[in-house]
C-alpha cells in the first residue's frame, strides 16, 4: 500500500522531497588563450640572476564567528543522530529528542513518529548532509542560528517493522533536497526550533 494512504508516513522529511526538481544552473568559466609564438605578446620583464622576487600572499581574515559556527555544526550533527535513533524505532522514548528540539520541530517530529508507529513502520539507514552553512540572525534575544544544507535521504528508508519490507514511496520524490533549520542557544545548549524542507533539489 502506498505511503500516501498510510497516514502520510514521514511526510515532512521523507515525502517533502516529492516537489518538482529545481533547475540546476550551469556554471561557465571564462577561458583565455595565448600562444608562445604570438609576436604581439607582451615581453615579460627579465629578472637578473641573484634577484629574488616574493609574491605577497593575501591572508584571508579570520572568521570571528568560526568557533560559534563549529559549535552549531556539532549540535546539528547530534540533532540528526538523535532523530535517526528515534526514527529507527518510531519512538522518541529513550532518546534525547526533547533535549535537542522544541516548539514546532518537536511537535512535528512526534507526530511523524506516531504516524510511523500507527502504520507499523520504522526508518532504517542514515541520512547524509553536505554543503552545510551556518549564519546567525542579528538582534535576537537568544543567539539564533540558521543552518542550511543538502539532505540526502536515498539511504534512509521506511520499512515495515515486522517484515522489513520497504514502504511504497512516490517515484517522483526528491531524494536530495535543501533543508533549512533554525536553532536557538539555550543555557542547556542549542535547541532546534524549526526544520523546513525547501522542496528544491541540490
Amino acid at each position: 500500500m502506498a505511503i500516501a494512504r498510510q497516514h502520510h508516513i514521514g511526510n515532512r522529511r521523507l515525502l517533502a522531497a516529492a516537489a518538482a526538481a529545481a533547475t540546476v544552473a550551469a556554471l561557465t568559466a571564462g577561458c583565455t588563450s595565448g600562444s608562445k609564438n604570438d609576436k604581439n605578446a607582451a615581453t615579460a620583464p627579465s629578472v637578473s640572476p641573484g634577484t629574488t622576487t616574493t609574491a605577497a600572499s593575501p591572508t584571508a581574515p579570520a572568521d570571528p564567528e568560526a568557533a560559534d559556527k563549529a559549535e552549531v555544526q556539532a549540535a546539528y550533527t547530534h540533532y540528526w543522530d538523535v532523530l535517526t535513533a528515534a526514527y529507527a524505532k518510531s519512538d522518541p522514548q529513550g532518546t534525547d529528542l526533547s533535549k535537542v528540539t522544541t516548539g514546532n520541530a518537536l511537535v512535528q517530529t512526534e507526530q511523524e513518529l506516531a504516524s510511523l508507529r500507527t502504520s507499523g513502520y520504522i526508518v532504517v539507514g542514515q541520512p547524509k548532509h553536505s554543503n552545510t552553512t551556518v549564519t546567525f540572525k542579528p538582534d535576537t534575544k537568544l543567539k539564533t542560528a540558521v543552518i542550511t544544507d543538502c539532505m540526502d535521504i536515498s539511504q534512509w528508508k521506511p520499512v515495515h517493522k515486522d517484515s522489513g519490507k520497504p514502504a511504497d514511496l512516490p517515484t517522483t520524490r526528491l531524494q536530495r533536497y535543501i533543508t533549512t533549520v533554525t536553532a536557538e542557544k539555550w543555557p542547556s545548549g542549542w535547541m532546534v526550533l524549526e526544520e523546513k524542507p525547501e522542496g528544491q533539489a541540490c
